[in-house]
């Protein structure tokens, strides 16, 4: 007792000053833990430190504390998302398994001889099958760690979620970064489109009545993709207008050398006539979206430049938005689809809501008949992608949102 008396006065003091230092061990180390994980590949050029031999031997790592204290607090904050998840987590491990033993869908390769990616048909219900049923193609999207939310299995339960009300689901493998830059996804794509457009009759969809969902980063490559193919055979119909306009202006210069870098990927891949298309949660303009990263310390940890750019050029032409802003006064809407809708969270962060309604605006400034816009005013960034792929929440929010949100996607389908 008089041990524990005289010790504790000691005690007390020495673990109040040692409390400072015991915070900042811990924001360092969770802060240099992510850079260690996701940071190290394709690092910017300022991070490198000595000569190219050795550099790539020198971990790159932050070093000021506020850098680190907001790439903590965003460290913390997916890790209580991850926690959040485990039930969702077991029921799509269960649903899984229940599919395993008995599949309602089918598994078919369709970019050979490019690759060997695959897609999962999910037939319309037998109870509620037609001859020609609506077709949405679900693109998987990808965030860390991304091995687990670019797999196709993983959108299972929306996948018979929108089976059993009669619509004919595919959900196509798409390459990400770090298997691949932009291009790829977007041939990716492309080959997943062209295949359905060519084959999805045989699995009693209706290839007149095709619609393509994004979510997350995949509505970057939607929006991309239809916008490119768009811009270019705007600019080859219209090509003669520009050839006799005098290009003297300093505005008209930059013009011209914007439509020169413009390019489709992969023209020879034909994509078909899309009846309308679903972008939730998406980013539509990457600069900004990098910028907004940089105001989170985290654009060294997220894949957005290093799949979009790296160069600041390279992310312009990858931006739906500056394609649309830098084409709109010879853009063709005839090239796009008829019928756009947008989700998004009021409350995400990650990506801000500004997002889509600048895509939005741009659209019907162009010429597009059908642009929506569904804002969740208190939904964050995976709140609103949890509620689209089925999975079960607790969020009250999330409850009170997910029918209102599926009524507005199925009338937005019919």
């Amino acid at each position: 007792m008089i041990l524990a008396a005289g010790v504790i006065p000691v005690i007390f003091p020495v673990s109040i000053l040692l409390l400072p230092v015991l915070i900042i061990v811990i924001v360092y180390g969770l802060a240099w833990s992510a850079y260690l994980v996701v940071a190290q590949s394709d690092r910017p050029p300022y991070a490198m430190i000595g000569p190219p031999s050795l550099s790539k031997y020198i971990p790159f790592v932050p070093f000021s504390p506020l850098r680190c204290l907001k790439v903590a607090k965003i460290v913390c904050e997916f890790i209580w998302l991850g926690v959040r998840s485990m039930g969702s987590f077991w029921y799509w491990y269960s649903l899984y398994k229940t599919q395993k033993k008995s599949p309602e869908y089918e598994t078919v390769l369709y970019s050979l001889p490019f690759s060997h990616n695959c897609l999962d048909i999910y037939p319309p219900d037998v109870g509620v099958m037609s001859p020609n049923a609506i077709v949405l193609m679900i693109v998987p999207t990808s965030f860390f760690p991304s091995f687990i939310s670019c797999n196709r299995k993983l959108y299972m339960p929306m996948a018979l979620r929108m089976r059993k009300l009669g619509y004919c689901v595919v959900v196509p493998d798409i390459s990400y970064y770090p298997a691949c830059q932009i291009p790829q996804s977007v041939v990716d794509l492309r080959l997943a489109l062209s295949w359905v457009g060519a084959h999805i009759f045989s699995y009693k969809g209706d290839p007149s009545r095709i619609y393509v969902m994004g979510m997350g980063i995949s509505s970057e490559l939607v929006a991309l993709t239809l916008v490119q193919e768009a811009a270019v055979m705007s600019r080859v119909v219209r090509r003669q207008d520009d050839e006799n306009k005098d290009p003297s202006s300093e505005e008209e210069l930059d013009r011209l050398k914007f439509n020169k870098l413009m390019e489709i990927y992969a023209p020879q891949v034909r994509l078909p006539s899309l009846a309308g298309v679903v972008l939730a949660a998406g980013m539509s303009d990457v600069i900004k979206c990098y910028l907004h990263n940089v105001e989170m310390g985290t654009e060294h940890l997220g894949m957005l430049r290093r799949w979009a750019g790296p160069r600041q050029y390279q992310c312009i032409i990858h931006s739906p938005t500056h394609l649309l802003n830098n084409t709109k006064d010879k853009f063709d809407p005839a090239f796009l689809p008829p019928n756009f809708l947008l989700i998004h969270g009021g409350r995400d962060k990650f990506v801000p809501i500004s997002q889509a309604a600048l895509l939005q605006s741009l659209l019907m400034e162009v010429g597009v008949k059908n642009v929506e816009l569904f804002a969740c005013r208190d939904l964050g960034h995976y709140d609103t992608l949890k509620m689209l792929l089925a999975y079960p929440s607790t969020h009250s929010d999330s409850c009170r949102y997910d029918t209102p949100m599926m009524k507005t996607l199925c009338s937005f389908l019919v």
